[in-house]
């Protein structure tokens, strides 16, 4: 089931098993949305639940069919990634298995890597024969906005002339990385970012971490799973340590040293992300203390935190903070200036202090 190879993402999981049982399935689909959504385990769930013998949308795991996907071994079935003059076969080869293996934590493709026209006139040439295997023929273009302009230029013909029972699926960050005549002829799906409630299952998953580091990373990952793990693969503690130092910052520090990390901080938009879930994590240990639970705090021993924290704060300026935190998260989904919005966010912590 699609519901098990992609992580949440529940209303086009939906969709895409509903495609897939179709008698009318689009020929070309794009799957857009940020990084670590999920848009390549979707591509290929899709792309691999055409080729499993069984009733039931997705993969079996058991067939024929789903074997020989699994291990990118199905003659009708092409997967194909941005490479680098640097790349080898052998090197294309080893990271397309990498995807298959952990379509959530492959490496990504380097600064300079593109689809080359290469790549898509052999793949026009697999599409203008009919299936080896006598069904689907089918290809999943991840990272499309690599694509140069004489690679997407062929694409496009492809698209426009497709053959029977066949199916190109693309993935992209936004559609406006690709020509509008590629995205007119195909039918987006769109993927939004992982809900902290399903990212902190997903990373409950893996060894070693405890439900409360899971719900940590979960917030503070801006829906991004695969930064996430990367979160869980280095220290939990010292993301949240982090995340104490800086609304300490906040509150605290010096006018000219706070500026001054701040620019530094606005320069690297992950890692403030990162630092304003951390924050929005001590702040609700601080609810939690206030209303009297301290039983359920994430950061347990580190109590003397927490309180001093209250002190500073009281419950109106958590609130306003928190508020603010959220709107900040706004400002850089529509690309507002970041400094502008942190230097804002220091000025509400200082005033709502006590």
């Amino acid at each position: 089931m699609f519901s098990q190879a992609v992580v949440g993402q529940k209303r086009v999981t939906e969709r895409l098993e509903r495609m897939a049982g179709s008698a009318n399935l689009p020929h070309a689909l794009l799957f857009t949305g940020p990084e670590g959504t999920g848009k390549v385990a979707a591509a290929l769930e899709m792309a691999r639940s055409l080729y499993c013998s069984e009733p039931n949308a997705g993969c079996c795991e058991n067939c024929r069919g789903c074997r020989k996907t699994a291990g990118l071994n199905h003659p009708d079935m092409s997967l194909l990634f941005p490479i680098s003059q640097r790349s080898s076969p052998e090197m294309e080869r080893e990271t397309l298995v990498q995807i298959a293996e952990d379509p959530y934590g492959y490496p990504l493709p380097a600064a300079h890597a593109t689809h080359s026209i290469g790549q898509i006139r052999s793949l026009q040439k697999q599409f203008a024969y009919g299936a080896f295997e006598g069904g689907w023929r089918v290809a999943v273009v991840m990272h499309a906005d690599r694509m140069r302009v004489e690679a997407a230029n062929a694409l496009l013909k492809t698209l426009e002339e497709p053959p029977a029972r066949s199916l190109l699926i693309l993935t992209a960050a936004a559609q406006e990385s690709l020509l509008p005549t590629i995205v007119s002829r195909c039918q987006w799906v769109v993927f939004t970012p992982v809900s902290v409630e399903d990212a902190a299952r997903a990373l409950s998953n893996k060894p070693g971490i405890d439900a409360d580091a899971a719900m940590s990373v979960a917030r503070t990952c801006g829906g991004n799973l695969r930064r996430a793990r990367e979160m869980i693969d280095h220290q939990v503690d010292g993301l949240q340590d982090r995340g104490y130092r800086f609304l300490a910052a906040l509150l605290w520090d010096e006018e000219a040293r706070t500026h001054a990390a701040l620019e530094k901080l606005a320069a690297d938009r992950d890692e403030a992300l990162q630092l304003l879930g951390s924050a929005e994590m001590w702040l609700r240990d601080v609810l939690l203390l206030q209303y009297g639970d301290s039983g359920n705090v994430t950061h347990a021993r580190r109590l003397d935190e927490i309180r001093r924290l209250s002190r500073a704060l009281g419950l109106e300026g958590v609130k306003s903070t928190a508020d603010k935190i959220e709107t900040l998260r706004e400002m850089n989904r529509r690309n507002v200036n970041l400094y502008v919005g942190l230097v804002s966010l220091w000025r509400e912590v200082r005033g709502a202090a006590n």
